[in-house]
């Protein structure tokens, strides 16, 4: 029972952030953010440009609708972690990730899109798939 109050106790606090935090600006320093995602190995899980095992690219999370409720999930997840043993992404107290870091990082992840070349554009990958239909 009591996990089930921290979660809505945390979801509360992201949806009044939320409301209260869409129409900010972002303020980080995207060139320093993506030295800290790299430095911070932030791409073992999100992949070097946002999609790997949890897709960041074009914004896909909610946690990156603004910097507040991105910090706030940060340190929600370094006091909740403990109760939460499902969840793998690291803890990140004050002590170990600044707020003005997050920033940095949460403005590089801003900037990551997935957005794939065509399979025509990438004429290996063509020949491939030709081969594999004419059963070479």
């Amino acid at each position: 029972m009591k996990n089930i109050r921290s979660s809505v106790a945390l979801v509360s606090v992201c949806s009044v952030l939320l409301v209260a935090t869409a129409a900010g600006q972002d303020s980080g320093d995207t060139d320093n953010g993506k030295q800290l995602y790299f430095d911070h190995a932030c791409y073992s899980c999100h992949g070097y440009g946002g999609i790997g095992r949890r897709n960041i690219a074009n914004n896909a999370s909610g946690i990156l609708v603004s910097e507040e409720v991105f910090i706030t999930y940060l340190r929600a997840r370094a006091d909740q972690n403990p109760q939460f043993p499902t969840q793998t992404m690291p803890n990140y107290a004050a002590s170990s990730l600044s707020d003005d870091d997050a920033r940095d990082i949460y403005a590089f992840i801003r900037t990551l899109k997935d957005d794939p070349p065509e399979v025509d554009d990438i004429p290996a990958l063509k020949g491939i798939l030709e081969d594999a239909e004419t059963g070479l």
